[in-house]
């Protein structure tokens, strides 16, 4: 048999049948969960959101299990992590960056202040809040922010582009 057959295991937890599959749900959340809360708590702002995020787009994955493309878990979960994050700022009303994360993305200025700065990203466009997170804070290559939001590589550079001129006409 050539193709590959998901199954439940006992724990639950999909599997696969054959050996040579390259990635399991495991190793999936071993290997992305640090850098995936850590988006999520820059993306939400707080730890309770951040945690609530976080076990949101791994249940969320888990469900989906497995991926639509091999190769792109990654920005599959930086996708699942981004739509939940837009979701509940829907519901909420909120979604910012914390201001100690954002020192990573700011200007360096003496005149403009991290508050500034996370003051000037919240009013951002959610999708140009999270294409702007996604790349000046966790550092993502376009190709990846573009899986992640669902949009062409030219537009998550648009989304990026346009979001540097909202921040920077803000704290000027």
């Amino acid at each position: 048999m050539t193709g590959r057959s998901h199954v439940r295991g006992r724990s639950g937890v999909p599997s696969t049948s054959v050996q040579n599959d390259p990635l399991t749900f495991g190793q999936l959340l071993e290997r992305h969960e640090r850098e995936l809360f850590a988006y999520a708590l820059r993306i939400s702002g707080q730890r309770a959101d951040a945690e609530d995020l976080y076990q949101d787009t791994f249940l969320a994955a888990f469900r989906a299990w497995p991926p639509p493309r091999r190769g792109n878990e990654r920005a599959w979960l930086y996708k699942i992590a981004t739509n939940r994050a837009i979701d509940r700022e829907r519901r909420a009303k909120r979604v910012v960056a914390s201001v100690e994360d954002l020192a990573l993305a700011a200007p360096e200025r003496d005149d403009v202040t991290l508050a500034d700065l996370a003051g000037a990203i919240e009013t951002l466009p959610a999708g140009q809040r999270a294409a702007f997170v996604l790349r000046k804070v966790q550092g993502l290559p376009y190709v990846e922010i573009a899986i992640a939001l669902e949009c062409t590589e030219q537009a998550a550079r648009a989304r990026v582009s346009e979001a540097l001129k909202k921040v920077k006409a803000a704290v000027a």
